[in-house]
């Protein structure tokens, strides 16, 4: 059984990491998404409250787990049998940052290889911190996020 693992911040989840998730259930037999710790960056969300919105808009999806992680990725993977690490890209910017994780990824554990999936074009202007900058303001951020994310995040910016 081919098993993928996707980690990210995920504060909050956005339209383009359920697309990225999307296709990669197409492709793997299994996909974990684990809601992680970014030591630089202060979080708007609690892992438990990401933990909800992920699981709210990912759903439909019947081989999709969602999970909070405070370990390294890569000891994740291992603990769940994983070799296969998910990487969603929006554009050359977001490749360079990938590639270097990739490669620290790679020399923790050699047994590791990560996947890159380009974001559609859709969401590729999508990033959670640019969403939080137009929640801040009261712009419309319903067509960034799925609905229970977008709802507390305008929540939280009132």
């Amino acid at each position: 059984m081919t098993k993928v693992l996707y980690a990210g911040s995920f504060d909050p989840i956005t339209l383009g990491h359920v697309d990225v998730i999307q296709r990669a259930s197409r492709i793997f037999e299994k996909v974990y998404v684990a809601i992680s710790i970014n030591t630089h960056k202060k979080a708007t969300f609690t892992p438990e409250e990401r933990e909800a919105f992920a699981e709210d808009a990912l759903n439909n999806l019947e081989n999709v787990d969602v999970m909070i992680s405070d370990e390294l990725t890569v000891e994740l993977a291992k603990s769940l049998g994983i070799t296969v690490l998910l990487r969603g890209v929006r554009g050359s910017s977001d490749l360079d940052s990938e590639m270097a994780i990739a490669g620290l990824n790679e020399k923790l554990n050699s047994e590791i290889q990560t996947v890159f999936i380009p974001t559609a074009a859709d969401y590729r202007d999508l990033s959670s911190s640019m969403i939080k900058e137009i929640a801040k303001f009261h712009g419309d951020i319903s067509k960034f996020l799925p609905t229970k994310a977008a709802l507390a995040l305008k929540n939280k910016f009132k």
